[in-house]
């Protein structure tokens, strides 16, 4: 026999051997359920992904909504009660084990957490909390056509007993968008986005990081991102530790007749009422909402001057539609309601924007974002130090109550103080 074909028919017997020997351990793994054991392995010994939260918060959940499966169920209720059961001991849990290989979506989360308990753990009042209740409302559950993936989007209610501050954060509707998808025959999540303010205020810095090098999260994967997702949060808690909630002039604030029912608005805020009516949703609905709760603590509607100038659900008829005779935008719209405040010279609300200590009860802080506001939210707790400046404050809108605003992670903010109102144009 020719040495060369001889050594060339050896070579492919062993890569045919070999080929039977791999793919024989595959199956044996599979059959023995050695794959799901070397998973474990790497997951708990050299990641250092635990298998049930290092926190003693009892996080409670259920579900609502449209039905899921049990699987999803278990991952989606694991996930929430890691991330709470972090929340509440002010410590972030390892929850990459929740995740597909190299998901962008575990980076984007771990900043998100990381910042939010890095916040919680710096607030001056006690943010911990040692039971919650969470409600997920599944609002759509979509299964990928010709893939194992299943697109999820919920709506979160809750409520977080924070005993030591004497008054429970609530959360009114906090929306999650989830895909999840099979990976070594486990559901895991593939992607996660979130309308949580800390959420936001993390991605804000992370995209502020990567402009700054030329780049966006559409332009990087899961191997760049650690590059910047750790230089993110130093910059987002460097800006947490500077900011500063200095004391109001009061001099330069306008002059009102009447004073309004502080501490009415600020219940109602907290308590989220529904009032019956014709008063609807709008896209902005914090605004509306905010409306709604200074007008019934006695701001009377200003239905006076050119549609720009008024603040009013109506005047002689309900609004159904958005004319002179009906809804004003500065009722319902973030931009048209700062204008409306710091115009307005006569009758109607009497408001100015503050300095960032200037907040108190009842009046308005707007999280801004390149000049433009997009949340609008209701003092209803001021923090004070025992010299009397301002350390916190407890905010409520209609999607939660009593949250501390520092935790919200926005330093680009102002503070609107409603002074009262006049009833004549002086």
């Amino acid at each position: 026999m020719n040495p060369r074909f001889k050594t060339v028919l050896t070579a492919m017997v062993v890569v045919v051997l070999m080929a039977i020997y791999v793919v024989g351990i595959f199956l044996l793994w599979d059959v023995f359920n050695v794959r799901d054991s070397l998973d474990g392995l790497m997951e708990t010994d050299l990641y250092a992904k635990e298998y049930s939260p290092d926190s003693p918060v009892k996080v409670e959940i259920a579900f609502d909504g449209k039905p899921v499966t049990a699987s999803e169920e278990l991952l989606l209720g694991d996930w929430f009660t890691y991330i709470y059961a972090g929340l509440g001991a002010k410590k972030t849990e390892n929850i990459a084990r929740f995740y597909i290989t190299q998901a962008n979506s575990e980076l984007f989360d771990e900043l998100a957490f990381d910042y939010e308990t890095a916040l919680a753990a710096r607030c001056p009042i006690d943010l911990s909390f040692g039971s919650c209740t969470l409600t997920l409302n599944i609002r759509r559950r979509h299964a990928v056509p010709k893939s194992d993936k299943v697109e999820i989007d919920l709506t979160l209610t809750g409520t977080l007993d924070r005993q030591k501050t004497g008054r429970p954060t609530v959360i009114r509707g906090e929306n999650h968008s989830f895909v999840l998808n099979i990976e070594n025959k486990k559901l895991r999540i593939e992607e996660h986005t979130s309308d949580a303010p800390a959420y936001l205020s993390a991605m804000n810095g992370l995209d502020r990081v990567l402009a700054a090098n030329h780049y966006s999260r559409s332009d990087l994967n899961y191997t760049f991102f650690p590059k910047y997702t750790a230089p993110a949060l130093e910059m987002l808690l460097h800006e947490a530790d500077t900011l500063e909630l200095t004391a109001p002039d009061i001099s330069s604030y306008p002059a009102a007749e009447y004073s309004y029912d502080r501490s009415a608005a600020a219940n109602n805020a907290i308590n989220g009422f529904r009032s019956s009516g014709a008063f609807t949703e709008y896209d902005e609905n914090d605004t509306n909402f905010i409306s709604r709760c200074l007008f019934e603590s006695g701001i009377p509607m200003d239905s006076q001057g050119s549609r720009y100038d008024q603040w009013k659900w109506y005047d002689e008829e309900i609004n159904t539609e958005r004319k002179k005779t009906g809804c004003s935008a500065s009722w319902f719209d973030r931009s048209a309601f700062f204008r409306y405040i710091r115009d307005n010279e006569g009758f109607g609300m009497a408001a100015c924007q503050t300095s960032a200590g200037g907040g108190e009860i009842g009046d308005i802080i707007q999280l801004m974002q390149d000049g433009e506001p997009i949340a609008q939210y209701m003092i209803t707790g001021v923090m004070k130090a025992y010299d009397g400046t301002v350390k916190d404050y407890l905010l409520s809108n209609d999607r939660c109550s009593s949250v501390s605003f520092i935790t919200l992670g926005r330093t680009d903010f102002r503070v609107i103080h409603i002074v009262g109102y006049n009833t004549a144009n002086i």
